[in-house]
């Protein structure tokens, strides 16, 4: 029952959201199932919230134990929780209280902490992705050499300077961006779209069982 249970409601709610995107009544309105779709989103929402919630008080339990046990990295863990605290706080009394004063705070924290580190992360990829990228570029095989050829002429089009070299550069790297990159990227969200039902359909028949802690 432990596992039946957990099948049969995963079955039953996942058809009745599918279900209430196909049918509708025939005066225009929504189906009745529509609305049962509806509270059922709802029901979502506050069992984001709870895993939300659960996820919170798993990391203080696991940075709480490292910053106990004084294991290498605890400052990164106390840290962390204190961030989560501080925020927490300020941010629930910004948003239930009209005073100015945590209203300020609370944006201020947000552009003057989480904008800042936003920004220098991305900026840390940027060099993750110019590796992936000379990696990726370089002229091992003629899919390589072609990848390679088409990124030049995209960057010789952006780049004022490859404008003043050849006039067809600009028009070359709009042809390049609307024809075969659309077509490429349209293949992925079709291949995308194709895995997605095939792995909701494994779950809503019980053939995946990985969200219940195993296979069997």
């Amino acid at each position: 029952m432990r596992r039946e249970v957990p099948l049969v409601i995963t079955f039953v709610v996942g058809m009745i959201i599918l279900l209430a995107n196909i049918f509708t009544s025939s005066s225009g309105g929504s189906f009745f199932i529509k609305n049962w779709a509806d509270e059922l989103t709802d029901w979502v929402i506050i069992v984001s919230a709870f895993a939300v919630g659960l996820a919170t008080v798993n990391l203080f339990r696991i940075h709480g134990d490292m910053i106990a046990r004084r294991r290498p990295g605890w400052i990164n863990s106390l840290t962390l929780l204190a961030a989560i605290v501080v925020f927490a706080i300020v941010g629930i009394i910004a948003r239930f209280s009209s005073s100015t004063f945590f209203n300020d705070l609370n944006q201020n924290l947000y552009d003057s902490i989480i904008s800042p580190l936003g920004a220098a992360m991305f900026a840390i990829l940027a060099f993750y992705i110019a590796s992936a990228a000379y990696r990726a570029f370089r002229m091992r095989n003629l899919e390589a050499t072609i990848m390679l050829i088409a990124a030049i002429l995209v960057m010789l089009g952006k780049a004022p300077i490859g404008e003043l070299i050849w006039s067809q550069f600009p028009k070359i790297s709009t042809w390049l961006m609307d024809i075969p990159n659309v077509v490429g990227q349209r293949a992925i969200m079709i291949g995308a779209a194709i895995g997605g039902f095939a792995t909701s359909l494994r779950i809503l028949l019980g053939i995946e069982r990985g969200h219940l802690g195993g296979t069997e």
